[in-house]
């Protein structure tokens, strides 16, 4: 006996030429969203959002290493969409800066108070958007 697929709600799907279209599953809150870009050459951008905690501090790591792998002049971490920054993330920012010029922004009090706490931003730069960031270097 053969059961229908069924979609995320549960319900029973048809096929799709006949049935209602599921929608594309999404990153689960919080989880961890990295991109890389180059907006000038010797510039690179680290965009994160989401939360940085025990959980997805291991792909930021990676990310932060092959970053400053490629020897950036400078390296521009964006935490613009971050929800939580936790130690783990604090100590991740602090590596990356004893590798490279890591220039970090930090426009809320989500993520610029535990820069401030800890004194990690008196060790890197911070700012409050990424244009002055940038516009710095």
């Amino acid at each position: 006996m053969t059961h229908p697929a069924r979609n995320s709600t549960g319900a029973a799907s048809t096929p799709a030429q006949h049935g209602p279209r599921v929608p594309a599953p999404r990153a689960a809150p919080g989880a961890l969203r990295l991109q890389v870009f180059w907006p000038v050459p010797g510039i690179a951008v680290l965009k994160v959002a989401g939360d940085i905690d025990a959980a997805t501090a291991a792909p930021l790591n990676r990310a932060l290493e092959e970053l400053t792998a490629h020897r950036p002049r400078v390296a521009v971490v964006d935490l613009s969409g971050v929800e939580f920054l936790g130690s783990t993330g604090l100590a991740a920012l602090a590596r990356a800066g004893a590798r490279a010029d890591v220039r970090v922004v930090a426009p809320t009090r989500r993520t610029a108070r535990p820069l401030s706490i800890t004194g990690l931003d008196q060790l890197l730069p911070v700012y409050a958007s990424r244009d002055e960031a940038l516009s710095a270097c």
